[in-house]
């Protein structure tokens, strides 16, 4: 059983993410001060420094998180019955029903990434897993024969990651952009990049 004290820790760590999230929604990686989010967590200074020590810590903390609770949605797609539907749910998940807001919050991450090393290197290990959780997805998709044998999955899974950067930006700057056309575009062109048989010159790729 976890220790109390382990719990406490926890859950101030929670309290604290869940304020400066919504600092950083409302007010932007720069705009939001600590003084603002420690009144919004409702800790002392020195009581939220010995969790996090700084804006960049917090904004790590919250993608660990996310990252958490993403790769518990990709893990799913192995036990599904329905890869394909399966895999849609989860596109949809993140795409669709994730509030607005936060994709303008990951609209500020990305544009501090270039500038703030800390945050860039952050942003590197982000893409890589999202990179690997797609691609095992792919792989499994392929391994059942939901897919033509020789997909490109690398093309793919580039192709996903870009257009996903890409319709993120879109919601966040622009309240009446609707995304669900665009996912269902997006696996449109998944179908025929992934059930398309490839050409005898492409025959070797794999």
């Amino acid at each position: 059983m976890p220790r109390i004290d382990e719990i406490q820790r926890t859950d101030r760590k929670t309290t604290i993410l869940d304020a400066a999230e919504r600092c950083f929604m409302r007010s932007g990686f720069h705009g939001a001060t600590m003084a603002e989010i420690c009144g919004e967590a409702g800790m002392s200074p020195g009581n939220l420094y010995r969790y996090f020590p700084s804006k960049e810590a917090m904004i790590e903390g919250l993608c660990e998180r996310d990252l958490a609770q993403a790769s518990e949605g990709f893990d799913a797609l192995a036990t599904s019955d329905d890869l394909w539907a399966s895999f849609r749910d989860l596109a949809y998940y993140h795409m669709v029903d994730e509030p607005r807001a936060n994709c303008s919050m990951w609209i500020e991450i990305m544009s501090e990434a270039t500038r703030n090393p800390q945050i860039a290197a952050l942003r590197v290990k982000t893409d890589e897993f999202i990179y690997q959780k797609l691609y095992g997805a792919l792989d499994t998709a392929r391994s059942r024969g939901h897919t033509e044998p020789h997909a490109d999955l690398e093309r793919t899974v580039q192709f996903m990651i870009t257009y996903a950067d890409g319709l993120m930006l879109r919601r966040g700057r622009d309240p009446d952009f609707d995304p669900v056309p665009h996912v269902e575009m997006m696996f449109d062109i998944m179908r025929t990049m992934l059930l398309t048989p490839l050409s005898p010159s492409n025959d070797n790729l794999t």
